[in-house]
């Protein structure tokens, strides 16, 4: 009985470890193929692995990949593995603590020139003025990101290009005009190309407006009369019959004071005065098609190449979406509520 308790601990204690000895052979393994320079060997043993390894093993793994990609001459392997491992785990560093220094030297002096020269473009956020009122249209799109290395840089929206220069390590933004209509749901594709010694990547960012109609009822007329009928003091009336038939009847009434109720229009879209008509050619009452808008946006950012680039200033906050409604005077039943979201796409490896 004894015997059999004994057997039971054991089993207990040998699979509690299993784990541990397979961590322990994979590393001694990956250790030595790299201190041997069997980069074939290394690069299957990391490949059929990677599927099966946790955090923080993951990451190290994935970090070690590029390397033997690089050592076997393999470039674009190599550089879609760096953008996989930037993307996933940004500019968290890998310890390596398992390797040999004669492996761990060099391995480390790659991953430098890579930490150096990767554009990695984060905390990608609208910005907006501290000062601005809260759901109003924004004056223009104003998007906020960091960069994590000096690169040259290009900008398209749809196709188009908009824009290109240098930009240093550190925060940036882009300045869009706002689309001119908002009839249904639509999105805008911005891609940024960033190039950089190592590598040139393009990074799409989404910029997504929902648009919804609500419908407010039929506008209220300036004045309105209560539901009562009012009182009328009959002065006189005037009536004309052929035979028994009235053909023609005109009354005269001496009308008391009616309470009147006066409904005080919305407030006109940003530009125009209260109260005055808007202006025909103003956003958003003029519907154009989507392509158009597109096209102006292009025109408008064209324009601004003389200007200098606009640093990130402390007055603006940061804000993951923007939210804003309004009412066409034209059509004052119909209220516009427009969500407009980003989302940033994992980059694509450009081979130039």
């Amino acid at each position: 009985m004894i015997d059999q308790k004994k057997a039971v601990i054991h089993l207990i204690v040998f699979y509690l470890l299993v784990p541990s000895l397979a961590l322990a052979d994979w590393k001694t393994d990956i250790n030595q193929y790299l201190k041997e320079e069997r980069w074939v060997e290394a690069q299957i043993l990391l490949e059929n692995s990677l599927s099966s390894l946790a955090e923080p093993d993951r990451q190290e793994a994935l970090a070690i990949l590029p390397y033997i990609y690089h050592r076997l001459g393999q470039t674009e392997k190599e550089k879609q593995a760096i953008v996989n491992y930037f993307e996933q785990y940004n500019l968290a560093e890998p310890l390596f603590e398992f390797l040999d220094f004669s492996v761990f030297n060099p391995l480390l002096e790659f991953w430098g020139r890579w930490e150096k020269d990767y554009p990695l473009l984060t905390n990608v956020n609208f910005l907006v003025p501290a000062s601005a009122e809260p759901r109003t249209i924004p004056e223009m799109l104003r998007l906020g990101f960091d960069l994590s290395a000096d690169a040259y840089y290009k900008i398209q929206v749809e196709g188009q290009p908009l824009i290109g220069g240098w930009w240093s390590k550190g925060s940036h933004l882009i300045q869009l005009p706002l689309p001119f209509s908002y009839e249904e749901p639509f999105m805008i594709k911005l891609d940024v190309f960033l190039k950089t010694k190592l590598v040139t990547v393009k990074k799409r960012i989404l910029i997504d407006f929902n648009v919804r109609h609500r419908n407010l009822g039929q506008p209220e007329l300036v004045v309105q009369r209560q539901n009562t009928p009012p009182l009328k003091d009959i002065e006189g009336e005037v009536a004309l019959y052929i035979g028994d038939s009235l053909i023609y009847k005109s009354s005269k009434y001496l009308q008391k004071k009616i309470p009147v109720k006066i409904t005080i229009p919305p407030p006109n879209p940003p530009g125009t005065k209260p109260y005055l008509v808007p202006q025909k050619d103003q956003y958003p009452m003029r519907a154009v098609s989507i392509l158009d808008a597109v096209s102006a946006i292009v025109k408008t950012v064209k324009d601004w190449r003389k200007k200098p680039p606009e640093t990130t200033p402390a007055i603006y906050n940061r804000q993951a979406e923007l939210n804003f409604t309004f009412v066409n005077p034209e059509q004052q039943a119909v209220r516009t509520e427009v969500e407009v979201r980003l989302k940033a796409e994992k980059p694509e490896v450009l081979p130039y």
